[in-house]
């Protein structure tokens, strides 16, 4: 598990940087943020013209726990791959911004594409839950800072596709928690908060595995 630095001024000024209007209320391991997400994404996708190949859910803010963004990876009938990102707040998307071809050169006929429908926010927030009890004894839960969905696809580079599956669909999460009773670090006036990192890759009869960063 990767040990992070994040300081406790730096966390107070994010929060004041960001308006109320862009505080979703959505929190990161339930349920019904990932229907929300999910709906937003299927609004803001034109299935007609796109297909995705990748779909990540994620906080706002380091340990806000708070689902703010969906980011989407999607290519086009022309083959040409983009990204574009959608806030739950209601805030405007991004613009869509290419992707770089040499790790990521999708062909649309051959894309299978992440069917939205499919996606259940229920067996999405069931992981979530298996995963924090998977915790080492004295930690603490604080969020789920992304929640991704891909699909392997070509690179433009040969060298880049080695061991791939294409048109392999594969989730995985990462939780991020504290150390009980080691939660802050403080030095010379300033203060850290000390946090853990861990990834939940699903595995295809839906167990996780945890890996260590």
């Amino acid at each position: 598990m990767q040990k992070n630095f994040y300081s406790l001024i730096t966390a107070i000024a994010a929060l004041c940087a960001v308006s109320c209007d862009a505080i979703t209320g959505c929190p990161a391991d339930e349920a019904n943020s990932y229907a929300k997400a999910i709906e937003l994404t299927r609004k803001s996708v034109d299935g007609e013209r796109f297909k995705i190949y990748s779909v990540s859910f994620m906080e706002m803010s380091e340990l806000s726990n708070d689902l703010g963004l969906v980011t989407v990876k999607m290519v086009n009938k022309d083959d040409q791959a983009f990204s574009q990102s959608y806030y739950l707040s209601g805030l405007e998307p991004t613009d869509l911004r290419e992707v770089q071809s040499v790790f990521e050169s999708p062909e649309y006929e051959t894309t299978v594409g992440i069917d939205l429908g499919k996606l259940s926010p229920e067996t999405i927030a069931a992981q979530i839950a298996q995963a924090k009890t998977m915790l080492p004894e004295g930690h603490t839960f604080k969020s789920v800072g992304c929640y991704e969905i891909e699909e392997e696809v070509p690179a433009g580079m040969e060298h880049y596709n080695r061991n791939k599956v294409m048109g392999r669909q594969t989730a995985s999460f990462t939780i991020r928690f504290t150390e009980d009773g080691k939660e802050t670090e403080s030095s010379a006036g300033k203060t850290s908060i000390i946090y853990y990192e861990g990834k939940a890759t699903v595995n295809p009869d839906g167990s996780l595995s945890i890996e260590d960063n």
